[in-house]
C-alpha cells in the first residue's frame, strides 16, 4: 500500500471528528471501512496516530505531526487543483 491523498484526508477527517464513527459518517464510509484504513495507515507507517477509548480518539504526538503535515500536503494539492 502506497500513500494517497485519500489516506491524507481520513486522517484529518477523524481528528476534526474526534471520532472514527463520525469521520465515517462525513466520509460516506462505515465506521468498519474507516477503522480497516485507519489501522492500514498505521501499520505502513509503522505507529499509531490516535489513542483510541470508548468516548472517541485522540491524536498520539506522532499523529500531531502526520496530521499536520498531511493538512499542509492537502492545502497544497488543492491548490493545484
Amino acid at each position: 500500500m502506497e500513500l494517497e491523498l485519500r489516506h491524507l484526508r481520513v486522517l484529518c477527517a477523524i481528528a476534526d471528528s474526534g471520532s472514527v464513527g463520525r469521520a465515517a459518517a462525513a466520509l460516506g464510509y462505515t465506521q468498519p471501512a474507516l477503522s480497516t484504513q485507519l489501522r492500514r495507515i498505521e501499520r505502513l507507517l509503522g505507529e499509531g496516530l490516535f489513542v483510541r477509548a470508548s468516548t472517541g480518539v485522540e491524536l498520539t504526538a506522532y499523529g500531531a505531526e502526520v496530521v499536520s503535515q498531511a493538512r499542509e500536503i492537502l492545502m497544497r494539492a488543492d491548490a493545484l487543483g
